[in-house]
């Protein structure tokens, strides 16, 4: 089977290689400022942006900007010459590398900073450091000691509060992680755009209004410009725009969530969808903290919030002071702490009749 074509194209790129057999290729930290030194030198030479990188024992990681058609050269060129001085140094011939480096081409800007705190977080994974910036063989090392050095670490991890880079990647994130490695492009003319297996048409052809805006949201993150989506829809570019932000908003909140263990109930990896919009609204009432009450307001408004507590929370008496403060703060009702007092714990009252 022939190779898939390796995208040279100037841009964004994620970069890995091991050492043949998974061997340790990094046996002391003398081997790693070496390679260091020669990423230094690649990067002026063909001018490259690094903006995250990490060196572990037997692997590295590169995150870099191409200005340039010259990926491989460049690559080649830092292989080669780490290669040569690991051999000399410990007097062993042969290939040092694992194959061909393995590359990715970093398509959005969701994918960019998945990318960086997923490279930034290997050291910890393999027990090298126990926070992000600990490890002095990585672009974090740098960054968050303002460390001077002639190797340019972009300035892009500076974009982010430094305690998005304390968070672990969660299972959401690694599942969208992997949804874009494994993204496909096809070569047109010169150019490589994401090959889009799914025709845009058929993302809205079941759709209702009342899931539409998750379909807008999944043609986005399959590769579709959202200009291409507001043509097709008859809608602005701003309100596509606002829709994918909004949705990315409850895919966030939802793992923030179950982060926190609140889906305790359910599968440790479910994740979002137009139809556990319920289910994210309920927990949170009943047991989130009042920011996430208010960004809950926000995304999905005010009417079908106080529906939800209407259907779900209100008759409950085991949230009689959560009822009458969302009756009186959120939903504006001019209502009394004992229109809660006497509310019938329906719960309680299904599993005493089940026991009778």
């Amino acid at each position: 089977m022939p190779r898939k074509p390796r995208i040279d194209i100037s841009g964004f790129h994620h970069v890995i290689n091991r050492g043949v057999n998974r061997e340790n290729i990094f046996l002391c930290d003398e081997d790693k400022n070496n390679f260091i030194q020669i990423l230094e030198a690649a990067r002026e030479l063909y001018n490259l942006t690094v903006h995250s990188f990490c060196i572990l024992d037997n692997h590295y990681h590169l995150l870099i900007e191409t200005h340039r058609n010259n990926l491989s050269l460049a690559v080649r060129y830092i292989n080669s010459l780490y290669s040569t001085y690991f051999n000399k140094k410990m007097q062993r011939i042969g290939p040092l590398w694992q194959g061909r480096f393995k590359s990715w081409y970093v398509h959005s800007d969701e994918y960019l900073w998945l990318l960086i705190r997923y490279i930034e977080m290997n050291p910890i994974k393999v027990g090298l450091s126990s926070v992000v910036g600990e490890y002095p063989f990585s672009s974090s090392y740098f960054v968050f000691r303002s460390l001077k050095s002639d190797l340019l670490v972009s300035s892009l991890l500076h974009e982010k509060d430094i305690h998005d880079w304390l968070l672990p990647l969660n299972k959401e994130n690694v599942v969208k992680l992997a949804e874009f490695n494994n993204a496909s492009f096809e070569k047109r003319d010169s150019c490589f755009v994401q090959y889009k297996q799914i025709k845009l048409q058929d993302y809205f052809q079941h759709s209702d209004m009342g899931d539409r805006n998750e379909s807008i949201f999944k043609a986005f993150m399959d590769g579709y410009m959202q200009g291409d989506i507001a043509r097709y829809l008859n809608l602005s570019a701003v309100a596509i725009s606002r829709i994918v932000g909004s949705e990315r908003a409850k895919r966030e909140l939802f793992a923030k969530v179950q982060g926190k263990g609140l889906f305790w109930s359910y599968a440790p990896d479910i994740t979002y969808d137009v139809k556990k919009a319920e289910l994210l609204i309920e927990t949170i009432l009943k047991y989130a903290d009042l920011d996430d009450i208010k960004t809950v307001f926000a995304l999905f408004g005010t009417r079908l919030v106080r529906q939800i507590w209407e259907t779900r929370l209100k008759n409950d008496a085991r949230f009689k002071k959560l009822n009458y403060f969302l009756a009186r703060v959120l939903f504006k009702m001019d209502v009394e702490a004992n229109d809660f007092a006497e509310v019938k714990n329906t719960r309680g009252s299904k599993l005493r009749l089940l026991a009778g």
